[in-house]
Formats: structure tokens, C-alpha cells, sequence
């Protein structure tokens, strides 16, 4: 990912005088190409996906676990404190998937109903169940609110 960028804008400043005779082009569609099979996982079902970010986000865990444990610096994105799976994976989706996917639709249409339109309903499903986590959390904390004044509504 750490290249995810500069790969992805160079495909956008060809993609609209894309040319397949040449080598430059055919070079970077290729790059953006593998990109998508490697981080392609939300274009799955989510019976088939989500058990992967389970995986994905438990490795993060453990790896920021360590890191907090040995006082070294953790990425925001790998906190167990911080991130829940739905945040994790609309940003993903929203900030990296269906921008680089959209993207390769300009030269591919046919990948709009394959591909792009699963991770726009993965997207909508994540942001469901974020809703849910947000009222469940809130519903908790007034619990607790309530409890720490003895029952005693406002």
C-alpha cells in the first residue's frame, strides 16, 4: 500500500488517453491491475469477505498490541482501542477500493455491475452496521450514565 497513491494517479493521467500500444500505459494498467486482485477482497459476498477482515483485523490487533507493549508508535488504523471493524472498512472502501475500482471502470465498463456495485454494497452494508454499533453504543453509555447517578433519570 505504500505506493497505492502515486500508482493510482499515474493510472488517472493516463486513463482518459489510455493507449495500448503503448508500453508506458500498458505498464501502469497492469500495476493498477495487480493492485486490484490484491486488495480485492470486499468485491466477494460478505459471507466469503468478511471473515478475511476478521483475520486482517485481528493481525493489526495483535501487531499494535505489541507495539503498545514495547512503547513503540501505532498506526490509528491498527488500534483495537480506536477502530471497529464497519469504520475500518467504509473508510477502505469509500478512500481506496471504489476510487481505484471506479478507475478502472473508465477503460473496463463491464466491471461496474461485477465489481464496483459489490463494493458500493459492502460500503452500505458496513455503514449499517456502524449504525447500529453507534446506537448500541449510545445506549450503553446512557446505562451508565443512569447507573452512576443510582438509577436516578435527569
Amino acid at each position: 500500500m505504500a505506493r497505492h497513491g502515486e500508482i493510482l494517479d499515474s493510472f488517472k493521467h493516463k486513463v482518459d488517453n489510455f493507449d495500448f500500444t503503448n508500453e508506458e500505459h500498458v505498464t501502469c494498467l497492469k500495476m493498477v491491475l495487480i493492485k486490484c486482485c490484491d486488495i480485492s477482497n470486499e468485491v466477494r459476498p460478505t459471507e466469503v469477505a468478511e471473515p478475511w477482515v476478521d483475520c486482517l483485523l485481528e493481525e493489526y490487533f495483535m501487531q499494535s498490541d505489541r507495539e503498545k507493549s514495547e512503547g513503540l508508535p501505532v498506526a490509528p488504523f491498527m488500534d483495537r482501542d480506536k477502530v471497529t471493524k464497519p469504520t475500518a472498512q467504509i473508510g477502505f472502501i469509500k478512500f481506496v477500493l471504489i476510487p481505484m475500482f471506479e478507475t478502472v471502470m473508465k477503460l473496463f465498463p463491464q466491471i461496474e455491475e461485477i465489481m464496483v456495485q459489490p463494493l458500493r454494497d459492502s460500503r452500505d452494508h458496513y455503514e449499517e452496521l456502524k449504525q447500529i454499533d453507534d446506537a448500541m453504543t449510545e445506549a450503553q453509555k446512557k446505562k451508565t450514565e443512569n447507573m452512576s447517578l443510582g438509577g436516578k433519570k435527569k
